[in-house]
């Protein structure tokens, strides 16, 4: 495992840097299978961890995950199963996938074609509960967030922006551009862990 940086973050939390997806995903994996930690979050450069002062001063716990970071290795986390994801292109389903092809350029077919071989894996989870920040999307696409944010995106919608997609796991307000939508059960309650994506997750698309 490379090296990273720690940084104190508040009284009862520790911040990893480190820009690298593989490796933040890696680090969350290991350190959430270590059971030592109150939660456990991935940002786009760096894994929090935040533990209990009372329990243990902040100087014990750095010592502590710098110890597991370094015992830590990318072969001793189990990579998160491939989701294959069926993804309506129909209008209702991606009012703005049009616009972003002519955009840049491109039919239509082109356009999704290639953000289907780009190699997609989920980044982290935020601004909303189980929504999915999916790397990888060709870096030669263009597309910005809405100028003006609509109100309500159903659940299954999937956004595009410069680099990423972002996939909606519950309904709710957005400013991605919405290119489609996907029937996959994205939330369960029954299950564990309830969303179906994770930080970490590899993606494959087919468009219908």
């Amino acid at each position: 495992m490379k090296a990273v940086e720690i940084l104190p973050c508040g009284d009862d939390a520790l911040r990893l840097v480190t820009p690298e997806p593989d490796t933040r995903h890696a680090l969350a994996a290991y350190l959430l299978q270590t059971g030592q930690w109150q939660e456990v979050v991935i940002g786009r450069s760096s894994v929090t961890v935040q533990f209990d002062p009372v329990s243990i001063v902040p100087s014990e716990a750095h010592s502590v995950l710098r110890e597991q970071i370094a015992s830590a290795t990318m072969q001793s986390v189990r990579t998160p199963e491939l989701v294959n994801l069926r993804i309506s292109t129909q209008a209702d389903d991606g009012p703005d996938l049009d616009r972003l092809a002519q955009q840049n350029g491109l039919p239509k077919e082109i356009f999704l074609s290639r953000l289907k071989e780009s190699p997609l894996v989920v980044d982290m989870l935020g601004f909303a509960p189980g929504f999915a920040y999916v790397a990888g999307a060709d870096a030669g696409l263009g597309g910005a967030r809405l100028e003006h944010p609509r109100q309500s995106v159903p659940a299954g919608s999937v956004g595009f922006i410069e680099g990423y997609l972002g996939i909606y796991a519950l309904d709710g307000p957005g400013g991605w551009p919405i290119i489609g939508r996907t029937d996959a059960s994205l939330f369960d309650a029954a299950r564990d862990p309830p969303f179906l994506l994770t930080a970490g997750t590899p993606i494959r698309i087919e468009w219908v």
